[in-house]
């Protein structure tokens, strides 16, 4: 797993790529809080285009870091989900609760991901 952050004001977009596992996870959770609780971040977007896969402890440390800008007023979104990673998130009847995700079912005019 790979991660990249780039800040531009109040807004930061972490890109991923490679696999989100139960040994990567970990790693991840710190990044990702990291970055939301920096003073600058008001809009965390991580960038799934990259990610071939995620398991459940990825899930969760999405969910946590959902929870953590929840409870600092600031905001999480998901975006260019697609493949396995969508897949996941919407079997668990997940995938609503993250703004801005898309799919490659709504970029080549199929049904669409995106939940409000």
């Amino acid at each position: 797993m790979r991660v990249q952050c780039d800040v531009q004001g109040a807004q930061c977009l972490v890109t991923i790529s490679g696999r989100i596992t139960i040994d990567s996870s970990p790693e991840l959770r710190i990044l990702l809080l990291q970055y939301l609780l920096a003073r600058s971040c008001q809009d965390l977007t991580v960038d799934f285009s990259g990610v071939e896969y995620i398991d459940t402890s990825g899930l969760a440390v999405l969910i946590e870091i959902l929870r953590a800008a929840r409870a600092a007023g600031k905001s999480f979104r998901l975006s260019q989900l697609r493949g396995k990673p969508l897949f996941l998130l919407e079997a668990t009847h997940l995938v609503h609760l993250f703004d801005g995700q898309t799919s490659e079912a709504s970029q080549t005019g199929g049904p669409s991901a995106e939940h409000a």
